[in-house]
């Protein structure tokens, strides 16, 4: 099989095109399950005790931080292992970051199990709420250790360009909890229900995951014996600092529910956190491209290196994954943005004090946050994890500033308050961050403003005046009429969109590319030859 530069190329360009397809594809129909869970479960139990739910996920979130250096380990050096046919070297880091991380991860369940009285008075949780409390976060913590600990296999399958099969087996693993939330919630459960969901969909996930990792990866071996003091130095060089960036990442991500909860109550934890939600789920398709960029920069790295055409390989990466993610980005977020208040009444068939104007915010802060996926992601598959902290330091700068002049300005705490200073942080920290990975990637300001950040623009321009009018039908109406609203707003909105973007946004090879794809998949629409579109420059 040939290993020249141009087969390399030819093969990342096809593992991200299926990666990208295929999870974009995954989190949609996770979007829409996730769509119906949210009300189903807040008409079944109280904000609190679903504040109690989002809360648990911050307390694991960071327990994961233990491993989550590991799983980048995995990830990156699988992938130029691999590209070498060091398999080896690849079945000696899973054997010792599996065998490591499993009394790892046992001792942080034995901690929290002894530590729980204090994580309580922490969260304030109320003496009714006690008793489930402990049972919900117990189950919960048990589950996402047991999925740390095995990643390897998810992490290995990702590292061989083959992320598509995790993200059938998500799709699986997901429309079974699904399934099993609207169950064991319905028959009266409550939140002990959501916490056996996820415990069930964990197992099955891990299951599916070691199967298809064996049937998959011909090479992989996972022995004791193969524990190497290389792969233990690798592990912590890299990881350690992927470590530390994610401690940052995690609690920025969940800074408004952690400061909330003690400083305000479950309540309001629970209120951002659905204020949250749509922005979050809408960003899970964008991040798609993210969750590609990182093996395909490794796999170029380790297969293109000394090459030439290496570092404009990486560059092109980079634009073109920013350029796509900002524009999937911004059609979800400019509407989210535009038509908050309808989308959320629909959604939740009730109207909660603040959360519209804060749903706002979110999605107009998740896009710009999204935008620095593109840069941490190919900068950390070639090595450079570090880089990350140009993102983290000055966002932890800007809330030490605006989250205690929320408090002034407003006189009191508040959800609003502290969801404005977090997103107001989080525009500050990401354009100190692009600026300095454009820098590093040798992409000067204008290109990178045009081809990327203008057109996460359009969105908006197309959404606000379609959802202005639409914001007043839905509040002459009832949540089923409004509902259909939004549904005709949406299809209007993505129409209209479409062809702006078509014929403004699109340059001439990424408009072969599209009728590329439509020629494949509606052959009476489209007329153009792949090869076409392949030899345009519309890839890398």
């Amino acid at each position: 099989m040939s290993t020249t530069p141009e087969h390399h190329t030819e093969t990342v360009r096809q593992s991200i095109s299926t990666n990208v397809m295929v999870t974009m594809v995954a989190r949609v129909v996770y979007l829409i399950t996730r769509f119906f869970v949210p009300p189903f479960v807040l008409a079944r139990m109280s904000m609190e005790a679903y504040g109690l739910w989002a809360t648990a996920f911050i307390l694991v979130s960071y327990i994961g931080i233990s491993t989550t250096g590991l799983s980048s380990v995995y990830s990156k050096y699988v992938a130029e292992y691999s590209a070498r046919g060091e398999h080896n070297r690849a079945n000696s880091l899973l054997s010792t970051g599996l065998i490591l991380t499993t009394p790892l991860c046992m001792a942080l369940f034995g901690v929290v199990y002894l530590f729980w009285p204090w994580c309580m008075r922490y969260l304030k949780i109320t003496p009714g709420l006690a008793t489930e409390a402990r049972v919900v976060v117990l189950i919960v913590v048990g589950s996402f250790l047991l999925s740390l600990c095995t990643s390897a296999f998810s992490d290995a399958l990702t590292g061989v360009q083959k992320e598509a099969a995790n993200q059938w087996i998500w799709i699986a693993a997901y429309l079974f909890e699904t399934t099993l939330i609207f169950v064991l919630v319905g028959i009266g459960h409550g939140v002990r229900g959501l916490a056996e969901a996820f415990l069930l969909r964990t197992l099955l996930e891990v299951v599916l995951s070691v199967i298809v990792a064996v049937r998959e990866i011909r090479w992989l071996r996972i022995s004791s014996t193969l524990i190497s003091r290389e792969s233990i130095r690798t592990i912590f060089s890299f990881g350690g600092v992927v470590q530390i960036v994610s401690l940052f990442a995690i609690g920025l991500n969940s800074i408004e529910r952690v400061l909330a909860a003690p400083l305000i109550g479950l309540e309001a934890s629970g209120l951002l956190d659905i204020s949250k939600k749509l922005p979050g789920m809408a960003a899970s398709i964008p991040n798609a491209f993210t969750n590609s960029l990182v093996p395909a920069a490794s796999y170029l790295q380790g297969a293109l290196e000394g090459a030439a055409e290496a570092r404009a390989t990486l560059h092109k990466l980079f634009l073109k994954g920013a350029r796509y993610m900002n524009l999937a980005a911004g059609y979800f977020c400019g509407f989210l943005a535009a038509a908050s208040w309808p989308a959320l009444f629909v959604w939740l068939g009730k109207q909660y004090d603040g959360a519209p104007l804060l749903a706002s915010i979110f999605a107009v802060a998740t896009q710009v946050h999204l935008m620095t996926g593109p840069g941490t992601s190919v900068l950390k598959g070639v090595g450079r994890p570090r880089e990350e902290f140009y993102y983290c330091i000055p966002n932890i700068l800007a809330l030490a500033v605006f989250v205690p002049l929320s408090r002034l300005v407003l006189g009191t705490w508040t959800a609003l308050g502290i969801g404005t200073a977090v997103a107001m942080s989080t525009v500050v920290s990401a354009v100190f961050f692009l600026r300095h990975a454009n820098r590093i990637l040798d992409l000067p300001s204008r290109r990178y403003v045009k081809a990327v950040v203008l057109p996460g623009f359009v969105p908006y321009a197309v959404a606000v005046p379609l959802a202005l009018p639409a914001i007043w039908a839905v509040s002459q109406v009832g949540r089923w009429t409004g509902a259909g609203i939004v549904v005709l707003l949406g299809s209007v909105y993505t129409a209209v969109l479409a062809a702006v973007v078509y014929r403004l946004v699109l340059e001439q090879g990424e408009r072969l590319w599209f009728r590329a794809v439509v020629a494949n998949h509606l052959p009476r629409i489209g007329r153009v030859r792949v090869g076409e579109a392949r030899r345009s420059d519309v890839a890398v």
